[in-house]
Parts: C-alpha cells; sequence; structure tokens
C-alpha cells in the first residue's frame, strides 16, 4: 500500500516518514470498525487509517485540516477508495461529509493532543456526538506518556527512501511546558546528488490522560465504557484508545 511517492507534497511525506511506521494500534481499529456500514476517519492525513480500513471493505470518510494531505490521499487511494475531504474537523457540524451519522468514528493518534487544548477538544467532541449513530462508537486515542521534565532524546531516525531522495527524522528534544509537551524533531534530506537540507519541526501535544478525557466526553454527552491499552513497541510509546458510546438520557 502506497501512503506517498515521490509526486506527494512534502507534508505528506514527513508525515509518512515520522507517522506511518506505527502499525500497533490498527488491529484495534479494525475490531472497532468490524461490519459497520460506515466509519469517519477524523485528522485522516495520508490515510495510515482510512486505508488500512478500505483494504478490509469498510466504508470510510476521512476529514483533514490540510487540503494538500486530503488531495494526496485521494490520488492514491484509487485501488482502496477514500471518501476524503478537507475540513476542521473542531466544526463537524457545518461539514458535508455525504450522510448525517456515521456508526463508527475514530480519532488516532495524536489527534486530540494537538487540537490547541480543551476548548477546540470539546468542540470535536460535541461534533462528534451530533454525528454518531445513537447505537454507534467513537474512539479516541491518547498517549497518557509524561516525561519528567525538558530532556533530550537519544532514538534511532525514522527513514524512508522515496524516489532517489531520503529523509529521515527522529526526536531530540522533548520541551515540558506544563499543560503541554513540545517534541523538537531534526529533519534531513539526503538528494540524489548528494545535496543535504537540514530543518527542526515542533509540534505541541496537550497533556491528556483517560479520566481527564472521560470527563470531557461525559460534558459532551458521551459515555467512555472502555479503554484499551497498545503497549508500546521498540520504537513508539503506548496508546490508550478510549471507546464511547451516547450517554444514556438523562445520564
Amino acid at each position: 500500500m502506497i501512503l506517498s511517492d515521490e509526486n506527494s507534497p512534502e507534508a505528506a511525506i514527513w508525515q509518512l516518514v515520522e507517522s506511518c511506521g506505527y502499525t500497533a494500534d490498527l488491529p484495534v481499529w479494525s475490531g472497532l470498525a468490524e461490519g459497520a456500514s460506515s466509519v469517519l476517519d477524523l485528522g485522516c492525513g495520508i490515510g495510515r487509517v482510512a486505508r488500512h480500513l478500505a483494504r478490509e471493505g469498510l466504508p470510510v470518510t476521512g476529514v483533514d485540516l490540510d487540503p494538500l494531505l486530503v488531495d494526496d490521499l485521494k490520488r492514491l487511494s484509487a485501488p482502496d477508495p477514500v471518501h476524503a475531504l478537507a475540513g476542521d474537523v473542531t466544526g463537524l457540524d457545518g461539514l458535508d461529509l455525504g450522510r448525517e451519522r456515521f456508526e463508527v468514528i475514530l480519532a488516532p493518534q495524536q489527534l486530540l493532543h494537538i487540537l490547541g487544548g480543551r476548548e477546540s477538544r470539546q468542540r470535536m467532541i460535541e461534533g462528534v456526538r451530533e454525528r454518531l449513530e445513537p447505537d454507534g462508537t467513537a474512539a479516541f486515542a491518547i498517549s497518557e506518556w509524561i516525561p519528567e521534565g525538558s530532556r533530550e532524546v537519544e532514538v534511532l531516525p525514522d527513514v524512508r527512501e522515496i524516489g532517489d531522495w531520503v529523509y529521515a527524522s527522529r526526536p531530540v528534544e522533548v520541551e515540558d511546558d506544563g499543560d503541554s509537551l513540545t517534541v523538537v524533531r531534526l529533519r534531513q534530506i539526503v538528494g540524489p546528488q548528494g545535496s543535504f537540507e537540514e530543518s527542526r519541526d515542533r509540534i505541541t501535544l496537550d497533556r491528556i490522560d483517560r479520566k481527564s478525557l472521560a470527563d470531557e466526553l461525559a460534558e459532551a454527552g458521551l459515555s467512555a465504557v472502555r479503554a484499551i491499552d497498545v503497549p508500546e513497541t521498540d520504537r513508539h510509546i503506548a496508546t490508550v484508545i478510549v471507546v464511547a458510546r451516547h450517554s444514556p438520557r438523562g445520564g
């Protein structure tokens, strides 16, 4: 399955390098979506999860804020078609998703951590409740990993060769910002003629744990019914997937 190639925009290539090596959660999403007639993948990017589910025969709609990523997903997903559109996941009520409600709504990987705070998360969660079938399932991935203060990081880089270009990325520092963490990545590109480029990318991740997320879900009218722990791998930290359904009326 090709998620990005030499014709992809650079943002798509970096997503491939930095995120698509992670596969430990894919069986969980497959299990949660099994048999569904409609699946909504929030923050779909280049389709790490959406393409996986589509290959299993599930009808998937993906939403991402970046139209370049959406266009690339549509271009490369032709064998396993994914209906994808550009849009803000914190405004689901205003998006034309092709249907009003979905049986399964997924928020994989880091999405909840990068929305920019509790208010934005709450808007998204409320939108999920409005677009979820009454007997449907919503699932949200979070990481509860909390380092002890700011520190340097020593790990091997994620590397991909695309065409004649080599892309490498690795986290080099974690900055403790209190309610959030900022992860600094060193990105390097080696061109076919030996050219070399180097830059740093920063991403801020809000701290969330399963209890605080359950509280936020309850405020929006969703009940957390279980948490699925995806263990860490030799390359990736552990993930918690919180599964939710509509709260009982009056609950």
